[in-house]
């Protein structure tokens, strides 16, 4: 008897998991958000290995971020922010550990302003980064990447050893320098 309850309770899910398939509901699809309805998961795999192109980021996103670095209440949000979403890799005080150590003078992706918002906007996903412009907005991507800079020069508790190029303290860029990130 118990193993019919099994049996039923498979066929239930299956027949559940099938018709909620075929319904056209909204699914979440990681790093992507919802697909939206008349989308499929073929043509959206297509569109992301095809020539979709990640969110650029503009003049006016360096510019937030760069303001944000002089804004108290900016930066405190840019910590609430990266406590909840950055320090599970990077840990609490940017020392490193699934991610590189942010305090350092040691840079994967560049250590421009534009570069780091580059990183936490569009991820580096054979790295393990998301693409934080599909959880975040441009405001608090910009005040997480302007927090994680004034990480810069700390002490953590149990830094991870250098990675990348030496290139010391985030800088800003001039514009017609172009991007960096690596």
């Amino acid at each position: 008897m118990h193993r019919g309850w099994r049996r039923v309770l498979l066929l239930l899910s299956l027949a559940g998991a099938m018709l909620y398939g075929l319904s056209g509901l909204p699914r979440d699809v990681p790093d992507r958000g919802p697909v939206p309805s008349g989308e499929t998961d073929a043509a959206r795999a297509t569109e992301s290995h095809g020539s979709h192109q990640h969110p650029a980021v503009a003049p006016s996103d360096i510019a937030a971020m760069e303001a944000a670095l002089s804004t108290p209440a900016a930066l405190t949000a840019g910590r609430a922010t990266f406590e909840r979403i950055c320090a599970p890799c990077h840990e609490k005080d940017g020392g490193g550990g699934i991610g590189p150590n942010l305090t350092d003078d040691f840079w994967m992706h560049g250590n421009t302003h534009r570069g780091m918002l580059t990183v936490v906007t569009n991820g580096i996903l054979d790295k393990g980064m998301p693409r934080w412009s599909t959880v975040l907005t441009p405001e608090q991507i910009a005040q997480v990447a302007a927090y994680a800079a004034t990480l810069h020069g700390t002490t953590p508790a149990n830094p991870k050893a250098p990675q990348g190029e030496k290139l010391g303290a985030p800088v800003t860029e001039p514009e017609a320098a172009g991007d960096s990130t690596n």
